[in-house]
């Protein structure tokens, strides 16, 4: 049997040295504490010191922390008190002993709070990449076994259309085609709303490029009039996601326009902003949408005959203010809306969203805690495997 070297055992060691070289310190501070009465201040503080400093950089055990802590205040301690009684130091120098290890307590408490945090963080994202990388393979799988037999279902039915048929056969070809659409479409948004969950890889975007071949896609199936105005350059994020929210919004904007309606995109950039937007000369949003999409805090607005689940444009919105911006609703004077993603071409972060973790001390966070790497550990120091995340899909804010 072929022996393997663990990476735990290697940080632990590597912990266990520092602790080493603190006692080591600790024991030389101590002696010389005892070898020059009434100059103990500056060797008993650098013990103590050596303590926090080395403590941070190791994140020893809670029991070795302790027993270091213990060690320290029985050795440095007892030389004081020797002093105390001999006279050396007066009576109230004592008081340095609790106080001190009081404050190294409460030192080795802080580091322990933010190392568990930082490492509820790391473990948060290395999550989120895992789950974006299954939302990435369920689309695939949901693109091509959905719409393979749609598309068989849909070329038979179009075969049968072609043939000789009397009128009342036609008709139910005909509503059998119409639904084969429907639901060929429903599909569509449905790869596109893990499209836009998902694609959380930064990388240089050609924003003009990406809304030509947008458009250049789109006129091949919509029978609109294009137009196109992009002038916005390149900017670091998702040019996934970027696809799947023209896509939303080009969708939306399908089905308040008619043959021959104009349909135009455009993508700029000024005052650090770039503006990507979507106008139509269609019938256009009623005031109450408008309001409703550009409220901060909207609450549900109405509909009309046109409108779908929303699920779509909520997650644009999500993913714009993710990013710093927002989406912009307009009417245009002459005639139709407009649906804009403002954002800053350069945001401080780009924070993927992740899943709430529940707070420490319940059963769910102790299921949660993981180790994460040689520097950040839990108690007890085991590997510890957490239930998949609960993922709950934005809410419906907008009904279009």
């Amino acid at each position: 049997m072929s022996a393997t070297t663990s990476p735990v055992p290697s940080a632990s060691s590597g912990r266990l040295g520092l602790f080493w070289a603190w006692l080591t310190i600790a024991v030389a501070c101590t002696i010389l504490m005892w070898s020059f009465p009434g100059e103990e201040t500056m060797a008993y503080h650098l013990a103590w010191a050596s303590f926090a400093l080395l403590y941070g950089l190791g994140n020893w055990h809670l029991r070795t922390a302790v027993v270091g802590v213990a060690a320290c205040t029985a050795m440095t301690g007892a030389v004081l008190v020797v002093r105390a009684s001999t006279g050396v130091i007066a009576w109230q120098e004592t008081s340095e002993i609790p106080l001190m290890a009081l404050l190294v307590v409460l030192v080795v408490w802080h580091v322990r709070r933010r190392q568990i945090a930082l490492g509820t963080v790391i473990a948060m994202a290395d999550r989120e990449r895992r789950l974006a990388g299954d939302r990435d393979r369920l689309s695939r799988l949901t693109s091509h076994e959905l719409r393979t037999p749609l598309t068989i279902a849909r070329g038979y039915v179009e075969l049968l259309l072609n043939r000789p048929r009397d009128a009342e056969d036609r008709r139910d070809l005909e509503v059998v085609d119409d639904e084969l659409d429907r639901l060929t479409r429903v599909t569509d948004r449905l790869v596109r709303a893990f499209r836009l969950q998902g694609g959380t890889d930064v990388e240089e975007v050609d924003l003009d490029g990406l809304v030509t071949q947008t458009a250049q896609r789109w006129s091949q199936v919509a029978e609109r009039t294009w137009a196109v105005s992009a002038q916005a350059g390149t900017y670091l994020g998702s040019a996934e996601r970027m696809r799947a929210s023209l896509d939303t919004l080009i969708e939306n904007a399908l089905r308040y326009t008619g043959r021959g309606d104009r349909i135009s995109l455009t993508a700029s950039r000024r005052a650090g902003l770039i503006e990507v937007t979507v106008a139509d000369s269609g019938s256009g949003l009623s005031r109450d949408q408008v309001a409703a999409i550009n409220d901060p805090t909207p609450a549900q607005p109405p509909r009309d005959d046109l409108s779908q689940t929303g699920l779509g444009l909520a997650l644009v919105r999500g993913l714009a203010e993710a990013r710093g911006g927002r989406l912009v609703a307009a009417t245009r004077p002459e005639g139709g809306s407009s649906l804009t993603i403002r954002f800053p071409v350069a945001p401080s972060a780009i924070v993927p969203r992740v899943t709430p973790v529940p707070e420490r001390g319940t059963k769910a966070a102790r299921r949660d805690e993981v180790l994460v790497d040689g520097r950040l550990r839990f108690e007890p120091y085991r590997r510890r495997r957490g239930a998949a995340p609960r993922w709950r899909l934005a809410s419906t804010w907008w009904r279009a």
